[in-house]
């Protein structure tokens, strides 16, 4: 779908900036693209649309509800700026909002594109977090400026969803089961969360601090830690453990974890098994 897109934009726009860090395969798709990349390095206030002013970048791939790895939320008065960017230089912004449904506190964030008033944002969403993986459908939300290029680029490609899934899942919404769904899952998922967080809190300490954790299916943790990227990513393969390493600096790790796939009875086993990675 986003290459789909990409190839539709490729003539107006040949730089895009993306989040650093961010989703990896995203910039990935823009290279193969042959797009001019820049990097607009997440702070600790978040986006810096500053250095996004700075930039070359007519274009801009970013996850504004929840910051991938980092789990950070764009306040909505950079939202803003945001779309002043993209007004007063034909910008477009390409809004991934992958997970921002499962939120566990606060007010639900408005996103990009329903802030937007000058048609300069393309939303996109996918089922695989809230329903399954294996489903494979996505969804867009595009400017009507581009969508007689997008529907002629689209043409090009052969629907490779099932027609049976996507009736299936059309009737799922319209019946209001969705809804249904959605409250279930964050009851479970917030169960989960909390049991985690405290486990790790409980078991290791000053040694470990959970950064973020009040939205999407993964939490950002702080660490301290002796070892090398390369024997966390060692040790972390070797216990079957998906670690996303965001930075190692002076004896700290910062690093992102997804329980979705973790069993609730499993949490303390799993929290010390994590510690053995980290500091043993």
């Amino acid at each position: 779908m986003l290459g789909i897109l990409i190839g539709t934009v490729k003539g107006d726009y040949d730089t895009v900036a993306v989040e650093k860090p961010g989703f990896n395969k995203a910039e990935y798709i823009f290279e193969d693209y042959m797009f001019n990349v820049r990097h607009i390095a997440i702070t600790d206030n978040g986006f810096p649309v500053e250095d996004l002013l700075k930039s070359d970048a007519g274009l801009i791939y970013i996850s504004p509800s929840h910051q991938y790895p980092l789990g950070s939320i764009m306040p909505v008065n950079k939202r803003m700026e945001l779309l002043e960017w993209a007004y007063k230089n034909n910008g477009l912004i390409i809004e991934d909002d992958y997970d921002a449904m499962i939120r566990y506190g606060g007010m639900p964030i408005p996103c990009l594109q329903g802030l937007d008033k000058n048609d300069c944002v393309v939303y996109l969403g996918s089922y695989s977090k809230m329903l399954l993986p294996s489903l494979r459908i996505s969804f867009m939300v595009i400017p009507k400026k581009l969508l007689s290029k997008y529907n002629s680029v689209k043409a090009k490609y052969t629907q490779s969803t099932s027609k049976i899934d996507q009736l299936v899942l059309a009737n799922f919404m319209k019946e209001g089961y969705m809804q249904k769904h959605l409250r279930k899952i964050k009851r479970i998922y917030k169960k989960k969360n909390t049991m985690l967080v405290n486990s790790l809190k409980s078991t290791h300490g000053d040694n470990l601090e959970v950064i973020n954790s009040d939205s999407g299916l993964h939490i950002v943790c702080e660490a301290k830690t002796g070892k090398n990227r390369d024997q966390l990513t060692e040790d972390a393969k070797n216990s079957h453990i998906l670690l996303n390493i965001v930075s190692i600096k002076n004896n700290k790790i910062i690093f992102s974890l997804n329980y979705s796939g973790i069993n609730i009875d499993a949490i303390q086993d799993f929290t010390v098994l994590l510690g053995n990675v980290l500091f043993e």
